[in-house]
Parts: structure tokens; sequence; C-alpha cells
């Protein structure tokens, strides 16, 4: 059976290049943690570790939905441009009472991304965070790399054909927020349900809990700093299996005391 031998063997090279990328990102976010115990010792936790995440990626960009999370296989490369927002980056400075300068954050990014095999896909990004305030405004690169893997699909209501879609994903990704260079590792799980036919158009909510390190050069070269914190991506997505056009849109939060969700949108071409 050589078509069978064929599609194992792609199979194989798919799950490896997969483990690959997320032992990636499970080594550098430990090495994160690591690095957050031995460094952040002493310091004021939150605001920076916050502002941080954000100049990367992996925080300021909406959650990416890919055909991993719609439950079939990427066929060809597709391209994704996505916008985040995040209304007041400085609202955990707020004084307790009384007003204050209120600091956006709109950010940027294209996407690429590529299948291996039939259950999962690797990411590149690059993009531009854009800080703004009264009288400054600023813009620095940020770029990634990352990828998922559909674990399993599970039949929910066969009539309706609802199905469940369990999956894991990482990233690995850099940015220059304020804070100095930064980089950053996340793993996650990301939870989908498809809602309508694999033939029509599908409404796909999905949610992603995951878990980010970073470790952030000071930009005047006093040392470096480093945390781990918790994330929430959660967003629905418009899914045709018989267009090469999707649609998303989203949030995302860093779980820090008094932060703004940082909310955004994703157009697609491609995939099929």
């Amino acid at each position: 059976m050589p078509i069978k031998e064929e599609q194992t063997s792609h199979r194989v090279r798919s799950t490896s290049h997969w483990r690959c990328l997320l032992g990636a990102s499970l080594l550098l976010a430990a090495s994160l943690a690591a690095t957050a115990g031995a460094q952040s010792l002493g310091s004021a936790p939150g605001y920076i570790d916050y502002l941080s995440l954000l100049g990367t990626p992996v925080a300021s960009l909406p959650p990416l939905a890919t055909y991993t999370l719609f439950g079939v296989a990427q066929r060809t490369p597709q391209l994704v441009a996505r916008y985040g927002y995040v209304s007041d980056m400085a609202r955990p400075l707020a004084p307790p009472s009384g007003g204050h300068e209120a600091h956006s954050l709109g950010s940027f990014g294209l996407t690429g991304i590529m299948p291996v095999g039939l259950d999962g896909t690797v990411a590149l990004t690059a993009g531009l965070a854009n800080q703004r305030c009264a009288g400054c405004s600023g813009s620095a690169f940020m770029a990634s790399l990352g990828g998922d893997h559909r674990l399993t699909t599970i039949s929910v209501d066969a009539a309706s054909a609802t199905r469940l879609v369990i999956a894991t994903n990482g990233e690995i990704g850099v940015g220059h927020p304020a804070t100095g260079v930064t980089w950053s590792a996340d793993v996650g799980l990301p939870l989908a349900l498809a809602l309508g036919p694999t033939t029509g158009t599908s409404i796909i909510p999905f949610v992603t809990p995951s878990i980010a390190g970073f470790v952030t050069r000071d930009a005047a070269g006093n040392g470096s700093r480093g945390a781990v914190r918790l994330l929430v991506g959660a967003g629905v997505a418009l899914f045709n299996a018989k267009s090469a056009l999707g649609a998303s849109a989203g949030f995302q939060y860093v779980f820090v005391d008094k932060t703004e969700l940082q909310f955004g949108v994703a157009l697609s071409l491609g995939g099929r």
C-alpha cells in the first residue's frame, strides 16, 4: 500500500517538526522562568512584565486562528494580516484617584503560515508595535516563530456537524518595547468549537490559555529581567472550506492587575 505508507511517513515528519518547535518553546520558557526567579527578586512585579510582553507578537497581536483549529488540513501557504489595540497601557500606573495620561498601543503584523503535515502549521510573523500618548509616538519592530498541532477532534453533535478541536501551540518572539530588547516564549492549549458543516461556512469560537515567559535587557545596559505570566486569548473565526478568504476577531489578556484587554482583528488569504 504505497499511498498509506507515504501518508504515514508524512505524518511522522509533521509530528517530528512540531515536536522540535514545541520543545524549543518549552526549553526557552523554562529558561525564562529560571531567569525570572534569579533576577526579578527585589523588583516590583507586574507592569514591567506586562509592558515587555506587549512588545512582542505573543501579547500584542490577536490570537491566531489556523486551519489546525478548524479541524481540516491546510493545503497551501496562507497570509494573515493582524491588528491589535490596547486603549491604555499605563492604566496599572494610574493613581487611586484623579486622572492620568493614557498611553495606547496599536500593533500590526503580517503572518505567513505553512502547513506541516495534515494536522499542524508553522507561522512566521513580522510587524510593528506603535505606542502613542500626548506628544509622543514611536514604532518598534517585532517578530516571532510559532506553530501548532491538532491533538484530536471530537464530534459533539453529528446532526449539526458540531465538533470540538483540541490542539497545542508554541511561539518564540522578540521585540523592542520601552523596557529594552525582549525575548518571549509562549506555550498554550487551544480549544475550538466548530459550528456548521465542513463544506460550508462555519462559525468557530476558540480560546487559548497559555503560559508566557520573557527576558528583557535594559536599554541602558543595567542588566536584564525575566518573569512568567499567564495569558488567555479568545475569539471567533469565520471559515469556509471553499473560500480562500477568512476573518477572525478576538482579544488577548495578560494576567497583571489593572491591565487592559487587547482587542484585535485578522484577515487571511490562502490555505486551500
